[in-house]
């Protein structure tokens, strides 16, 4: 679905852009549109409902249409062969880095890497990975796998009234008891009890793309209108006032991609679809190379006597991070994409030690 990739950019470059004004002068107070990026975190909950969309899909399938059931076996061998390798390597990567840049203990790094390899470092340590910081959210992501189907228990209600409104009070539910238990436990914030909502609008997401618009209705341009008003109000409502309207307008902005006649158009793009696609790859390296590549091109301003400029540290930093991307994802993402790349590899192994190829299942 090309919406979904370009939505995707969306979610990756708000958390981008976030994570970088950080570390410009004061804050970034100073660049455009800095209240809305003061706001861009709110990426990983549009990533959220992406999940529960895409993942709640062939459930849907199967209990509102009488597709045929999804197999859990191949559902969960799915996530490892597809997500497992590029951030299992992301992490060693991370763990040497520290190691050889910043001389940290390998041994005290060690208990870290491995929770963060079984996603568990939110559970066990109560904070974000010491080894990738931004993994906290993966971790998030995973519990919803490994609960999804449960949550695919929604899809049995029969009558679409019923169940579409079981799942819009659940999400209201949710951000309510949220906003009330605001400032709970540390484990509690870094779980999905505090992201539940999101993959549940995910959910519906999916109920109205199957049930509604099997047939593709044509776009309409209200739908343009209502994502003028909603994706400001997205980036721009304070958190606790707005947190139990979030979903809703995460649903609003996403039907409208799908509706939508100028929207649905920027999201088809190719190249916004591109960017998009490698929004895993960028989501995992991006935050190292932050530091990375400004200290190096202020080092290199500081050897000709030149303070270099806000922008140009910018503009350096999306373009080493473009780089990095491609080379990353074409390298090792990519080639996970693809379902039967572990028997590929078993066969190609084979093959180089002369014996019998691993047949297909």
């Amino acid at each position: 679905m090309p919406e979904i990739d370009g939505l995707r950019l969306v979610a990756v470059g708000s958390v981008v852009l976030y994570h970088l004004h950080g570390y410009l002068p004061n804050g970034g107070v100073n660049i455009p549109f800095h209240a809305a990026i003061a706001h861009g975190y709110r990426g990983v909950n549009l990533f959220y409902v992406i999940s529960g969309f895409i993942l709640g899909m062939p459930f849907a399938l199967q209990h509102l249409t009488g597709a045929p059931p999804v197999s859990l076996r191949a559902y969960f061998v799915r996530r490892l062969t597809r997500l497992e390798p590029p951030y299992i390597l992301n992490l060693l990567l991370c763990s040497a880095l520290m190691v050889v840049g910043q001389d940290a203990n390998v041994f005290a790094l060690l208990p870290h890497l491995g929770a963060s390899i079984l996603y568990l470092h939110n559970v066990i340590y109560g904070v974000q990975s010491t080894i990738n910081p931004v993994a906290w959210t993966l971790e998030i992501e995973v519990q919803f796998y490994c609960l999804m189907p449960l949550f695919a228990l929604f899809y049995l209600v029969r009558s679409k009234t019923v169940r579409r409104t079981v799942l819009t009070v659940s999400i209201l539910l949710a951000g309510a008891a949220q906003t009330w238990m605001w400032d709970g436990p540390p484990r509690a914030k870094l779980s999905i009890i505090y992201a539940v909502q999101f993959f549940v609008a995910g959910l519906l997401l999916a109920d109205l793309y199957i049930e509604d618009w099997h047939q593709r209705p044509e776009p309409s341009w209200r739908w343009d209108l209502v994502s003028c008003a909603c994706w400001p109000l997205l980036f721009l409502m304070p958190d606790r006032a707005g947190w139990v309207f979030f979903p809703y307008l995460i649903l609003l902005v996403y039907v409208s991609a799908f509706r939508g006649v100028i929207f649905r158009s920027i999201f088809r793009n190719s190249f916004v679809t591109a960017v998009g696609g490698m929004c895993y790859t960028i989501y995992l390296i991006h935050y190292q190379l932050i530091p990375l590549v400004l200290k190096q091109a202020a080092s290199a301003g500081s050897r000709i006597g030149w303070v270099v400029p806000v922008p140009a540290q910018v503009l350096t930093y999306f373009l080493g991070l473009a780089v990095v991307s491609c080379i990353c994802f074409l390298a090792i993402e990519r080639p996970c994409m693809k379902k039967d790349w572990p028997r590929r590899l078993a066969n190609r192994a084979a093959s180089l030690l002369g014996r019998q190829a691993v047949p297909a299942r």
